[in-house]
C-alpha cells in the first residue's frame, strides 16, 4: 500500500516538473499613471488576443507598477479602472515594457441597488463579504467565520482554512494579537467587520517571498469605515438569582493606521471557563522557537470534563483581563505589548467508577471528588518586529507566573481522604528571529532561551486527621535552541541548509531524596532542505541528521546517538478551486520532553511513577494525504485528510492496579503503535434559499500495546463519527439551526477481554431565532444526548435553553436568558479505554435565569 502510494506521488511530481519545464516564464511589465504623472494602484491589466479573449490579468501595485505573464497569442494589453478612460496598447515584437497614462472621466451614478458578492477572488486572495454570512444572533466575528465556506474554527478558537491552521490573524494588515488571536476573534463585534480576507499560500515573512513557499493562509480583518480611527466596543452585564449568578464583559477597541488597541475584561460565575484565552494558537513563525513547558509531576484525580456545555456543570468564578497594544512606526516596523491576567476558582464534582481488566484479575476503583480549585496566571509579552523585503527581524521577551491550588475533600474505595496539590511555576524567555535577503541568497537565524521553575507540594490526610503524606518536588529547567541557516537558488528550486544547536538541563529535587537528579542533553541537527518550485506548488525534500549526547548523573549514564529523518512533501494547487498535498517520511525522535528523576515520584494519593534510567528513542513511519476544494461561485467547500503512522519505541509503561494504589513502571522493550485516521468535511451554501448544509465523517484505528497487572498484549480499537448540520434564514423573522451526530466505538477481542466492547451514542440539537417585531428577538435551543452506559443500557440527557433580547436602539439592549430550563440535575457517560471501562456521573448546576443589559459604543 505504501509502495503504491509513493509511486503515485512520484508520478505526480514528474508530471508537475514536466509542466514547469514547458512553461514560458517571460512577462510584460510597466507603470500606470494619471495625466498628472501620479501612480494609479489597483488598475486591472488584461492581456487579450486578437478576438479580445482574456489570456492573463494582473493588478497594479500602489506605486502603479505591474507584471503580467506573457502568453502565446497575446495581441494587446487593456488597462481599466473606475473613474478613468479604458486604454488599450498593442504589443510590439521584442518589447516587454508598456507604460500607460490614464485620463479621468466622470462617472454618473443612478438610483440602483448594489449587492456585493459573498466571496470574490483577487489572485490568491479571497474576500469574504461579512454581511452576506452574518445572522441576527451573531455577536462576534468568530460566529460568522464558522459559517464561511473553507473556514473552520475549533472549540478553543483556532482557525483553519481548507483543513490547515492559518499563519495568523491581522487586523487592518497588522498583527496585534500574535498567538492569542482568539481573544480578538471572540470579542470583535461582527457588525464592525466589513470583510474577511484570506490570503492563500501567504508567506508572512516578506524576506522569504518567492524564496521559501508556505502552504498556509493568513487571515486579515477589514473594518467598516465607521469603525476606523475611533474607539468602539461593547459592555455586557447579566445577573440572576437563586443562587446569585453573573456574567459581565467589556471590550474596547481602537484601530487606526499607526496604533491599535484591544482591551477585554470578563468575569462570570455561570460556568464559562476563560482558560482558552491564555493558550496560544498555532503559528507559522514559531516553527523553531516553540517548546512545550514541562508537564507537572503531581495531579489530583481532578474532575473529568464531560462532553457538554460548561454552562451546565461548572461551578466557578472566572476572571480574565487582556490589554493589547501595537504601535506601527511604519507598515513594516511595529512594537507590540500583550498583557493578560487570568483567575479561576470553583468547585468541581463527579463520581467515577473505573474497572481495570487483566484476564481473570479485575480491579474496581471508585472515587467521589469534591475539588475546590484555584488557578492564577499573569503573562506579559513585549515584541518588536521589522518585516521588509530585505530584512526580517523580531525580538519577543515574555514572562509568566502561575499559581495553582486544588483541595479535594473526597472519598474512594480506600476510605475518606483529603488531598491537596499546590503548584507555583514561572518562566522567562526571549525569542529572536532574523532573516536577511540579498536576492542571491538568504541568511536566517532564530534563538529561544527560557528559564522555567516549578514547586509542587502534595498533602494527603486520612479521615481520622492523621497526616499521611507531605511530599514536595521542585524543578529547574534551562532550555535553549539556536539555529542558523542559508538558502539559495539551485536547479529551478531553492536549497536551504540549517544548523540547530539545542540544549536542555533539568534539575529535580524530591522530598527525602538526596541523590543528584540532574539530566541534560545536547542536540545538534544538520538540516538540508531542497524545495523545487512547481507552477502552482512545491516539492520539498528534507534530510535532517541529528546527533544527541545526553547524561543522567544519578544513573552514571552518558551516551550519544545519531538519527536520520528523511521527509518528502508535495503541495500542489490543482486549480483555483482544488489543492492537494501529501507527505511520506521516516522520523527518528528522542524523548527530550520527559524530565528524568531518580526513584519513585508520588503523583497523587494513589498513583506512583518510577523514574526512567535513560533516554527513550522512537522511529515513526508516516504517510498523509489531503485534498481540498473551494468553489466560491457555487459556495461549496470540502476537504479530505488521511494519515497513517507506525511508531516503534524502545520503551513502554507497565501499569499495576491495586485497590489502594496505581504503579507506573517504564519497561525497556520494543513497543509498536500503529494508527490510521481519516476525516472528511463538506460545507454547501444555497444563497437564494439562504440554506447551509455541512457535514463531516471520521474514522480512526489504533493498535497499541497494553501492559497491566502482569498481562501484556496488543489492543485494536476503532472509533467512527458522523455529523450533519443545517442552517436556514430565508425569512427575516426566523432562523433555524439543526445538528445531528452519531458515534460508535469498538475493539477486537484480545488478551484482556473476549468482547468487542461496542458503545454507541447520539447527539441532536435544534435552535430557533424568532423576531415577531424588528426590535425583539426570541430564541430557544434544545439539545439531547444518548449514551450507551453498558451493553443495551442507555442514559439520555435533555437540555432546553431560552432567551429574549429587545433593542431600544442601535446602542442599548436588554436581555433575559434561562439555562437548563428542564432543571437537569446530573449527567452520565461511559467509555472504554482499551479494555478498561470508565463510568462518569457529574452533578449539574441546575436552572439559571439571568437578566442583562448590553451597551454598544
Amino acid at each position: 500500500m505504501v509502495k503504491n502510494f509513493i509511486l503515485i506521488l512520484f508520478s505526480l511530481m514528474l508530471d508537475c516538473v514536466s509542466a514547469a519545464a514547458q512553461n514560458d516564464m517571460t512577462s510584460y511589465s510597466g507603470k500606470v499613471t494619471d495625466t498628472a504623472g501620479k501612480a494609479v494602484g489597483n488598475v486591472t491589466c488584461k492581456l487579450l488576443d486578437g478576438k479580445d479573449s482574456l489570456l492573463a490579468y494582473a493588478l497594479t501595485k500602489r506605486d502603479g507598477t505591474y507584471r503580467l505573464k506573457a502568453v502565446n497569442g497575446g495581441r494587446q494589453i487593456e488597462f481599466a479602472f473606475l473613474g478613468y478612460e479604458t486604454r488599450r496598447i498593442p504589443l510590439k515584437e521584442g518589447c516587454n515594457v508598456y507604460d500607460a497614462r490614464l485620463e479621468r472621466k466622470a462617472v454618473e451614478l443612478k438610483n440602483v441597488t448594489v449587492t456585493a458578492d459573498p466571496i470574490t477572488r483577487r489572485k490568491d486572495t479571497l474576500l469574504y463579504n461579512v454581511d452576506a454570512f452574518r445572522q441576527k444572533q451573531d455577536r462576534s466575528i468568530e460566529d460568522v467565520l464558522k459559517r464561511m465556506p473553507g473556514i473552520e474554527v475549533s472549540n478553543d478558537g483556532e482557525i483553519s482554512y481548507q483543513g490547515k491552521p492559518i499563519n495568523k490573524v491581522n487586523i487592518e494588515g497588522l498583527d496585534l494579537m500574535g498567538a492569542q488571536y482568539n481573544q480578538a476573534t471572540q470579542n470583535m463585534p461582527a457588525e464592525a467587520v466589513a470583510q474577511v480576507q484570506i490570503m492563500e499560500r501567504n508567506q508572512p515573512i516578506k524576506a522569504l517571498e518567492g524564496k521559501v513557499s508556505n502552504d498556509r493562509a493568513t487571515l486579515n480583518l477589514k473594518l467598516k469605515r465607521g469603525y476606523k480611527a475611533r474607539p468602539f466596543g461593547e459592555a455586557d452585564g447579566n445577573i440572576g438569582g437563586s443562587p446569585v449568578t453573573w456574567d459581565n464583559r467589556l471590550t474596547a477597541i481602537n484601530i487606526n493606521k499607526k496604533n491599535q488597541l484591544l482591551f477585554t475584561g470578563m468575569m462570570n460565575n455561570c460556568g464559562i471557563s476563560l482558560e482558552s484565552l491564555t493558550q496560544g494558537m498555532n503559528s507559522y513563525t514559531g516553527m523553531y522557537t516553540t517548546e512545550p513547558l514541562p508537564a507537572p509531576f503531581m495531579y489530583s484525580p481532578t474532575a473529568q470534563t464531560p462532553p457538554i456545555s460548561q454552562l451546565y456543570y461548572l461551578k466557578n468564578k472566572s476572571y480574565y483581563t487582556g490589554l493589547n497594544y501595537l504601535h506601527a512606526f511604519t507598515q513594516e516596523k511595529t512594537l507590540r505589548m500583550n498583557v493578560m491576567y487570568y483567575h479561576d476558582s470553583g468547585l468541581q464534582q463527579d463520581s467515577i467508577f473505573n474497572s481495570y481488566t487483566a484476564k481473570d484479575d479485575t480491579v474496581n476503583v471508585f472515587e467521589n471528588n469534591n475539588i475546590h480549585n484555584r488557578n492564577d496566571l499573569v503573562k506579559g509579552i513585549l515584541r518588536y518586529e521589522q518585516n521588509t523585503k530585505s530584512v526580517y527581524l523580531t525580538d519577543e521577551a515574555s514572562a509568566t507566573l502561575g499559581l495553582g491550588d486544588a483541595l479535594n475533600n473526597g472519598s474512594s474505595n480506600i476510605g475518606i481522604l483529603q488531598e491537596q496539590v499546590k503548584r507555583k511555576q514561572y518562566d522567562v524567555q526571549n525569542i529572536l528571529e532574523a532573516t536577511i535577503n540579498t536576492d542571491a541568497m538568504l541568511f536566517d537565524m532564530s534563538s529561544i532561551v527560557r528559564l522555567y521553575g516549578s514547586r509542587e507540594r502534595l498533602g494527603v490526610t486520612s479521615g481520622d486527621e492523621e497526616m499521611l503524606t507531605d511530599y514536595t518536588a521542585r524543578l529547574r529547567n534551562l532550555f535553549t535552541r539556536n539555529r542558523i541557516g542559508t538558502n539559495f537558488s539551485l536547479f529551478g528550486g531553492s536549497l536551504g541548509i540549517g544548523y540547530i544547536m539545542e540544549y536542555k538541563r533539568n534539575e529535580t529535587t524530591v522530598s527525602g531524596v538526596k541523590d543528584d537528579m540532574t539530566g541534560s542533553y545536547w542536540l545538534h541537527t544538520l538540516e538540508p532542505k531542497y524545495e523545487y518550485n512547481l507552477p502552482d506548488g512545491s516539492l520539498t525534500l528534507t534530510l535532517p541528521v541529528e546527533y544527541i549526547s545526553y547524561s543522567y548523573p544519578m544513573r552514571g549514564i552518558k551516551t550519544h546517538k545519531v538519527m536520520f529523518s528523511p521527509m518528502l512533501d508535495i503541495d500542489y494547487k490543482l486549480s483555483t478551486m482544488a489543492s492537494f498535498d501529501a507527505s511520506v517520511g521516516i522520523i527518528r525522535n528522542a524523548d527530550t520532553r520527559s524530565v528524568p528523576f531518580y526513584g519513585t515520584m508520588m503523583n497523587n494519593y494513589r498513583t506512583y511513577t518510577l523514574g526512567a534510567d535513560s533516554m527513550s528513542f522512537s522511529r515513526t513511519k508516516t504517510a498523509s494525504i489531503r485534498l481540498s476544494w473551494l468553489n466560491t461561485a457555487t459556495m461549496l467547500s470540502w476537504n479530505v485528510y488521511a494519515i497513517w503512522q507506525q511508531i516503534n519505541q524502545d520503551r513502554y509503561f507497565s501499569y499495576l492496579y491495586a485497590g489502594d494504589l496505581t504503579l507506573i513502571n517504564p519497561v525497556w522493550a520494543d513497543n509498536t503503535h500503529t494508527s490510521f485516521s481519516g476525516v472528511g468535511n463538506v460545507k454547501k451554501i444555497w444563497r437564494n434559499a439562504r440554506f447551509t448544509l455541512k457535514g463531516s465523517v471520521s474514522y480512526s484505528y489504533n493498535k497499541a500495546l497494553a501492559s497491566q497487572n502482569g498481562v501484556e498484549g496488543y489492543i485494536r480499537y476503532n472509533a467512527a463519527n458522523a455529523q450533519v448540520g443545517a442552517s436556514w434564514d430565508k425569512l427575516n423573522w426566523l432562523t433555524a439551526n439543526l445538528t445531528v451526530a452519531g458515534n460508535i466505538t469498538w475493539k477486537r477481542p484480545d488478551t484482556f477481554s473476549s468482547t468487542d466492547n461496542v458503545l454507541k451514542n447520539a447527539y441532536c440539537s435544534l435552535s430557533l431565532d424568532f423576531m415577531p417585531i424588528k426590535a425583539l428577538r426570541l430564541y430557544a435551543d434544545a439539545a439531547g444526548t444518548t449514551y450507551e452506559i453498558t451493553h443495551n443500557q442507555y442514559s439520555t440527557n435533555l437540555f432546553l435553553n431560552a432567551g429574549a433580547k429587545y433593542d431600544f436602539n442601535k446602542t442599548l439592549s436588554v436581555t433575559l436568558t434561562a439555562i437548563n430550563l428542564l432543571n437537569r440535575e446530573s449527567y452520565e457517560i461511559s467509555s472504554y479505554q482499551g479494555s478498561n471501562y470508565t463510568f462518569l456521573r457529574v452533578p449539574l448546576r441546575g436552572r439559571t435565569v439571568m437578566a442583562g443589559i448590553n451597551l454598544k459604543f
